[in-house]
């Protein structure tokens, strides 16, 4: 009676001689496919791998390409600086030639108030609870409490030398002291002339400081207790 097959020679195509259970043919078919296995496991690593490195190529080269343009962009600066720094040394040779290149620049500077107000838009506490309150080029200046407010054209004056160089800065004191003391409101009355007419002072050549006192209604008539000022060319409207 023939000996029994094992389920691995049951399974093996080939022919088996008698008492051979195990096929040697079929165990190197199975090495081979595993061999294969593995080869295409290591070709398929290879193909990420590539692709990756195709990646970061592409990345590298688009970063490089970034930096060149930017120092591009930077190189570009000195030709430019180059070229404004010949235009202001040729206008400087022509202002030393008496070329008149220097015509615009003084006709701009003409238009340019002589007096700018140092005090933000909007209200500004003064010293002695006095306020002033801007509005674009015009400043009115409220000292409406019992040490200030007044009838008297001394006691006015005084207010207005001690505020306008906190309304106009220190270029407005030699302004007041161009003026002789009592002389600032000239021979107008204070309460019923001054509030329609103003002060003008002279300041520059075409300019001239504007002045309205305020009045409200006192106890005993009516009492001085503001001023608006501002700063206008000659022959502007006021």
């Amino acid at each position: 009676m023939p000996p029994q097959l094992s389920m691995s020679s049951a399974a093996c195509p080939h022919d088996l001689g008698p008492g051979i259970t195990v096929c040697l043919r079929c165990r190197q078919e199975r090495r081979d496919e595993a061999s294969a296995r593995q080869q295409r496991l290591f070709a398929m690593s290879g193909v990420a791998a590539m692709a990756l490195l195709g990646v970061y190529v592409m990345g590298a080269s688009a970063a490089n390409a970034f930096r060149a343009s930017s120092v591009g962009d930077t190189a570009q600066v000195a030709p430019r600086a180059s070229v404004i720094a010949s235009s202001v040394s040729g206008d400087a040779e022509i202002k030393q030639q008496g070329a008149p290149a220097a015509a615009a620049p003084t006709a701009a500077t003409a238009w340019l108030p002589p007096l700018a107000l140092v005090v933000r838009e909007g209200r500004t506490d003064l010293p002695e609870s006095i306020v002033a309150e801007r509005g674009g080029d015009s400043v009115i200046v409220d000292f409406d409490i019992p040490a200030t407010r007044t009838r008297r054209r001394d006691k006015f004056e005084s207010v207005v030398r001690r505020t306008l160089p906190m309304v106009y800065g220190a270029p407005v004191d030699s302004v007041l002291r161009a003026i002789p003391e009592g002389s600032i409101l000239g021979d107008a009355d204070l309460l019923t002339e001054l509030p329609a007419r103003g002060v003008h002072l002279k300041v520059a050549q075409g300019w001239t400081l504007d002045l309205w006192p305020e009045t409200r209604a006192g106890q005993d008539g009516p009492l001085v207790v503001s001023y608006r000022v501002r700063v206008t060319r000659d022959g502007a409207l006021r």
